[in-house]
């Protein structure tokens, strides 16, 4: 009999979209999955997968550009997060509203973090949808989901990678797909770096450095001078990391080191590492990217996962 395959789709905001061609990869080479656990983006992607609504949501994926995602952020003046989210799981929504996790044709499991207490927080059964969201509130950028008296974050902060769930669900063979083991510097010489990317790089990321504070000052250009000072502020366009910078690249740090002692702990049987260091937070508009390189990754190893479920 079949060995079971389990995969582990870890955290990483917008270098996620690499989930999407790692599975496909899977599906191509007629690779079935008979588990999947996931953190943050790895939640998102997870669940869609698990329904069977991939496709559908590769091409949304792939149609995302910056006035699209810009849309998206209902900002708040900073309490505990600057995004509130509600635009954003409403489009989340159409695919999981009203599906309970028991339901998914393949078991799922999705990882959150109770800021609160320290805890690790498994979600296998209830609505998929709470388990998102509550799986994706990046601490510090969206505002935390309460679950009963619970408050819960982005699950990265407790375990980047679930590899110990996925294979306590009953999956004989575990991939492992790490987002954060590659920060690349702003101007890529080719040499890895964990760290904040102060160098502007090109005029192209020096562009794209803007567009967020730019786009976010256009959209609330109705309210008061002393609120969009207090933006400015907080998103810097100086060439030094702004805020959202200095969270994005501080959870990577701080999951790499978890995923590091976890994987020695508990090792995956296959590790993908999509080299997507260059993304920064918000860069879901490079789906096309990300998309390719998890494929291409994922590619070279089916054959070693084909042999390995034997």
């Amino acid at each position: 009999m079949r060995k079971k395959l389990g995969i582990a789709l870890g955290s990483g905001a917008s270098r996620g979209w690499a989930h999407i061609g790692v599975l496909n990869a899977l599906d191509e080479a007629g690779i079935s999955v008979d588990f999947i656990s996931g953190t943050s983006i790895g939640s998102v992607v997870g669940a869609v997968y698990s329904l069977g609504d991939l496709e559908k949501f590769e091409k949304f994926a792939r149609s995302l550009d910056w006035k699209k995602i810009v849309s998206y952020l209902d900002v708040i003046i900073p309490g505990s997060g600057f995004i509130r989210g509600k635009k954003l799981f409403r489009i989340l929504s159409k695919y999981y509203e009203n599906i309970l996790l028991e339901d998914l044709p393949i078991p799922f499991c999705a990882v959150a973090a109770d800021v609160l207490t320290g805890d690790e927080m498994r979600f296998d059964s209830g609505k998929v949808m709470d388990a998102v969201r509550a799986s994706v509130a990046i601490p510090g950028v969206f505002t935390p989901f309460k679950y009963g008296d619970r408050v819960l974050v982005d699950g990265g902060i407790v375990n980047p990678v679930p590899v110990n769930i996925v294979r306590k669900m009953g999956a004989d063979v575990v991939i492992a797909v790490d987002l954060n083991n590659c920060i690349v510097e702003g101007n890529t010489n080719g040499k890895e770096r964990v760290g904040l990317r102060t160098n502007p790089g090109s005029d192209e990321d020096t562009d794209r450095n803007k567009r967020i504070p730019e786009m976010l000052e256009e959209k609330y250009k109705e309210i008061s001078g002393a609120i969009r000072t207090k933006f400015d502020n907080i998103l810097s366009k100086e060439h030094i990391p702004n805020i959202l910078e200095i969270i994005d690249n501080s959870a990577h740090i701080m999951q790499r080191s978890i995923t590091k002692n976890a994987f020695q702990t508990d090792p995956p049987d296959i590790v993908i590492e999509p080299r997507l260091g260059d993304f920064r937070l918000f860069d879901f508009d490079r789906a096309d990217e990300a998309i390719e390189e998890g494929y291409r990754l994922m590619k070279r190893e089916t054959g070693k996962i084909k042999e390995l479920l034997l």
